[in-house]
């Protein structure tokens, strides 16, 4: 049978609660770097994508001219 008091339970829970607080914080912050290395990577797929689509339409018109 488990001895302890409601005074040390209390106790635990309130070092389990600060414990927590802490993780979440360290959480937030680690989310909140990678969602700024998300965007960054978002931002580069998209200009690639630009680019892929900018050559694809220059060789087809070039190719376009030289059967005309």
């Amino acid at each position: 049978m488990d001895t302890r008091t409601i005074k040390a339970v209390a106790s635990e829970m309130e070092a389990h609660e600060r414990e927590c607080a802490v993780y979440r914080e360290m959480t937030k912050s680690a989310i909140k770097g990678l969602e700024y290395r998300i965007k960054r990577l978002e931002l580069l797929i998209w200009g690639s994508s630009a680019t892929i689509i900018g050559v694809m339409v220059t060789v087809i018109v070039s190719l376009l001219q030289w059967k005309i």
